[in-house]
């Protein structure tokens, strides 16, 4: 029997559960109009793509709050939607920018425009010697303190978005390097750290986008090298801003399981406008990255107000900013809790809902996830597309590879099963201008909101809750933590 046929059995033994009235009526209060309204506001030119922090995504956080009063959610401690969070905005000028690497073939003179300073440490420096380092995995060893003390890094690395090798990058700018310069995409804009923005005794970090840096270290060891590299780097501006989740909560109906929670979840912001893109549109709407995320959420939320319907356990929804920063929104949350995580039973957070057009083809009538088999959440997304006509699907790499990309990776971190629901994977126009509400499949959209419907509404209302699978190294950190977390005996 082939895999795809074993699959397809699997699916098929599934116990397929018929829609309970309360869902019939949910589902029928889903509206493509509705979610076409959210998206063609929230990705107007008018919010300039929702940059964090701009004023554009100040905008879009008052939206939302405002769409939660009409729902009738309830506000947090002190009547607001809003959990504040404290960040510096750094502004790096590039005026007066120089950085080169001397030794190789050739000097390497790196342009400003392929430059992004991650710290907020000025300096000037001629001729400072350098070291590799990699760091790939997240039991990579960091180097002794003695051998990039006072040097250059040259830094191979892999993406910093998970906890652990963000804590690994930290870990490493506390060594005492001159400077560390690593590859990685250069994004326009302010940088934000947390905090007020006091001046940290730590080294300064430089990414680059040019290709020629990574074509340079790549066949280097990590050690030493004879590799030199001198720079300018200009004071950055600061000012602190407080930048805004915004969060209603639907009040359980049980005495006792309105204790726990279902955390229902997208991230509103996007990256703002780019004065480098060549032509006339320079704004990143971001339609489907993220305000059709957003959008289901609050598609949600109203069909709950609208039903009059309250599941037994409370229904939190979380709209996040600066997802596309390093999922800023979502791990203070993790962080600072409005609701205890170890009584938050499930995330579900949604991104890329509304385009059908995949590159590897029409997603219509299709729901996947990222971390699909992670969970039991995947088994219970089969069974609401069977109910409801949609086929759930696990994507063979991308289910895995956008795991640590959204926000879902912030809650799995602490131990709560979550995962973040999509219907494309990569869209034509993925994070550039021509991400527009109109391109959109606004009924496809309502289609498999429906689906997730039926999955909130069924984590919400069983006394049973959803648990992580054992997939070896893929999610065993993730098992551990949730052991932690629940004292090692779950809820």
């Amino acid at each position: 029997m082939s895999l795809r046929a074993a699959r397809f059995l699997i699916v098929l033994a599934l116990p397929l559960l018929a829609l309970t009235p309360d869902e019939e009526k949910l589902t029928s209060l889903i509206s493509a109009d509705s979610m076409r309204g959210h998206v063609s506001f929230l990705a107007s030119d008018l919010l300039e793509g929702r940059d964090t922090p701009s004023p554009g995504l100040e905008i879009a956080a008052e939206y939302i709050a405002a769409q939660y009063r009409r729902f009738g959610l309830q506000p947090l401690a002190g009547g607001t939607y809003f959990q504040l969070a404290p960040y510096s905005v750094m502004r790096q000028s590039m005026e007066g920018f120089r950085l080169v690497i001397e030794g190789g073939e050739q000097p390497l003179s790196i342009e400003p425009a392929r430059a992004m300073m991650l710290s907020m440490t000025p300096g000037s420096f001629e001729a400072a010697g350098c070291v590799k380092v990699s760091l790939r995995q997240e039991d990579a060893e960091l180097p002794a303190r003695e051998m990039v003390e006072g040097k250059v890094v040259l830094l191979d690395a892999a993406l910093f978005r998970t906890r652990a090798m963000a804590a690994k990058r930290d870990a490493l700018l506390n060594l005492g390097a001159k400077l560390v310069i690593a590859p990685g995409f250069v994004m326009p804009g302010p940088r934000l750290t947390p905090g007020d923005g006091a001046p940290q005794d730590r080294s300064p970090m430089l990414i680059t986008s040019d290709p020629a840096f990574r074509e340079l270290i790549a066949p280097l060891a990590d050690g030493p090298v004879s590799l030199r590299v001198s720079a300018r780097l200009p004071e950055p501006e600061r000012e602190t801003v407080q930048l805004k989740n915004v969060i209603g909560v639907l009040p359980g109906s049980d005495p006792e399981l309105s204790k726990t929670y279902v955390l229902i979840s997208a991230h509103y912001d996007h990256v703002g406008v780019n004065p480098r893109v060549q032509g006339e549109d320079k704004i990143h709407n971001g339609a489907n990255d993220d305000a059709s995320g957003t959008a289901v959420m609050l598609e949600l939320a109203r069909a709950y107000a609208l039903s009059g319907q309250r599941p037994k356990r409370t229904l939190v929804f979380a709209a996040w900013f600066g997802e596309e920063k390093g999922l800023l929104g979502a791990r203070f949350y993790a962080q600072n809790p409005v609701f205890s995580l170890k009584n938050t039973v499930a995330n579900l957070n949604f991104e890329h809902m509304g385009r059908t057009d995949d590159v590897e083809g029409a997603q219509i009538g299709r729901l996947t996830a990222s971390g699909f088999d992670y969970t039991t959440l995947g088994d219970l997304l089969i069974e609401a597309g069977q109910a409801t006509d949609v086929v759930a699907w696990k994507h063979e790499r991308n289910s895995d590879a956008f795991f640590p990309r959204s926000d879902n990776q912030a809650f799995a971190d602490q131990g709560v099963p979550a995962i973040t629901l999509a219907v494309a994977w990569i869209f034509p126009d993925y994070h550039r201008p021509g991400d527009h509400w109109d391109l959109l499949d606004y009924d496809n959209m309502a289609r498999v909101t429906r689906t997730c419907a039926v999955v909130v509404n069924r984590v919400a209302e069983s006394e049973d809750i959803p648990k992580w699978v054992p997939r070896g190294d893929r999610n065993e950190r993730y098992i551990e933590a949730w052991k932690k977390l629940t004292g090692g005996e779950g809820r």
